[in-house]
């Protein structure tokens, strides 16, 4: 059987092979950019340069395909047909599947294949700040994503122990190790060429120790005239001011919104920008002096309404700026109603916020359910192939006795308004990591690009195998 993950929607065989010189040709402009990236992609997979010339591949301009649709096929030369850049793209992670390079010459099958997407947002999360990336690991994800056909990488650049992108208006904020421009753009550009965009991540208001650290003047909550205690409760409990930031002061608010800027700036492609808002220990507010001012000026009620008032806030900025808002599922359903709706919300925990609820409250979802869709270190439980293949995006799991998906997982109707989902890889290096993420990507690729279960568990690992090999000496060529 073919080794395409995820499965094609159509794969017609025929009898003869075809054979065709190492050259690529397109007579529309707007493919001629990516005949680089498929160069690129030739010399890494066969180690042989191909001419641009015609003869060989052919990139064909259809308007009859839709937006992200492609048709590769091969009985008489090599044609992709594709109305944008994206279908494109997904038809040359199919190509350097299908052939071999024989005698000078590209060969394979003759087939036809027409195939897309049925889940759009289809993400794969890397946690750079819990655990360093060095830069060449993020050019591997890439890799990875484009030749999975997973459509965004969510890289979670900033968390309490680092803050990994660079800055002109706050240089104190970038940790010993972060990214540099220049590697950002790289990045992007590198991203761009492969059909996958980027989405950024900040961290507010909770996992915020990497602000209050850098500009306490700024960030921090004022406590009984100081900042950056550990607050005492009445129950006995301690609890650090330094782990969330005050969102009760202009100035925290202004700061905010010129880090987005940066952050749109240094991420130009991405539609999205991932704004946090998830486990923060919000009974600090209580005992901030800017914070309790705040709520009495404007009648809210408590900290919970709080939370969602500056999760609103943040969100309507994010929008301003002309991009559309992600948070984590964690702002409580108090105060929901203040949160635009082209917020996008990950459900992950079904603990803070119920799935169902967020439906109803009129929420697009992405599904990040823990169960199965986590990596991390040193848990009991450990999801593969098999669990993730079980799964469907309309279903939430959790191993977590506070979580009731642990004992009742979630299963919603299916509808437009769950997206798609992601892969999360939480605290881990990239070597914990690298061949949990690529055998669990491909389960997900497989889970969301037909949402309709196609394959069982032991046909998808006879050809997810060759696949997973092709990739991971692929990213080392890098």
């Amino acid at each position: 059987m073919i080794s395409i993950i995820p499965t094609p929607k159509s794969i017609k065989e025929f009898d003869t092979r075809c054979q065709a010189p190492l050259t690529v040709f397109t007579d529309y402009k707007p493919f001629e950019k990516y005949i680089p990236t498929l160069f690129n992609c030739f010399e890494r997979c066969f180690d042989v340069r191909l001419e641009q010339k015609s003869g060989g591949i052919e990139f064909v301009y259809d308007n009859t395909l839709e937006k992200n649709q492609y048709r590769l096929n091969t009985q008489s030369g090599i044609k992709l047909y594709a109305s944008d850049a994206e279908g494109l793209l997904y038809a040359f992670a199919t190509l350097v599947r299908i052939v071999k390079i024989e005698n000078s010459q590209i060969t394979c099958q003759a087939l036809e294949i027409f195939d897309y997407p049925e889940k759009e947002f289809r993400a794969l999360m890397i946690d750079l700040s819990r655990q360093w990336h060095p830069a060449k690991t993020i050019f591997r994800y890439i890799d990875i994503c484009f030749l999975l056909k997973i459509k965004y990488l969510h890289l979670h650049f900033i968390d309490d122990q680092r803050y990994t992108l660079p800055s002109k208006k706050f240089p104190n904020l970038s940790t010993k190790e972060h990214y540099s421009f220049s590697e950002i753009k790289e990045f992007c550009e590198y991203a761009k060429a492969h059909g996958v965009i980027i989405i950024p991540e900040i961290e507010v208001p909770g996992h915020a120790k990497s602000l209050n650290n850098a500009y306490p003047e700024i960030f921090s909550n004022k406590v009984n005239g100081a900042k950056n205690l550990v607050i005492v409760t009445e129950n006995g409990d301690e609890i650090s001011a330094q782990s969330i930031i005050c969102v009760g002061k202009p100035e925290t608010m202004k700061a905010i919104s010129d880090i987005l800027d940066e952050v749109c700036e240094l991420f130009p492609d991405s539609p999205y920008i991932h704004i946090g808002g998830d486990e923060a220990n919000i009974k600090v507010w209580d005992y901030c002096e800017d914070c309790t001012s705040y709520m009495n000026k404007n009648g809210i009620s408590d900290v919970y309404e709080l939370y969602s008032d500056f999760i609103a806030r943040v969100s309507k900025l994010v929008i301003q700026k002309g991009r559309t808002p992600i948070v984590w599922e964690g702002f409580p359903k108090k105060g929901a109603q203040r949160i635009p709706k082209e917020t996008i919300v990950i459900s992950w925990e079904n603990h803070y916020h119920m799935v169902e609820d967020l439906l109803e409250e009129g929420f697009k979802v992405i599904n990040a359910s823990w169960q199965p869709l986590y990596i991390v270190p040193n848990i009991k439980s450990r999801w593969g192939i098999r669990e993730i293949m079980a799964w469907n995006v309309y279903n939430w799991q959790h191993w977590w006795p506070q979580s009731d998906a642990m004992l009742n997982p979630r299963n919603v109707v299916p509808t437009e308004q769950v997206i798609g989902a992601q892969l999360c890889s939480w605290e881990c290096t990239y070597e914990q990591e690298v061949n949990f993420v690529m055998e669990n990507t491909s389960a997900l690729s497989e889970r969301l690009w037909t949402v309709r279960r196609l394959l069982d568990d032991d046909t998808f690992r006879h050809i997810v195998r060759p696949t997973l090999i092709f990739i991971a000496e692929y990213i080392q060529e890098r």
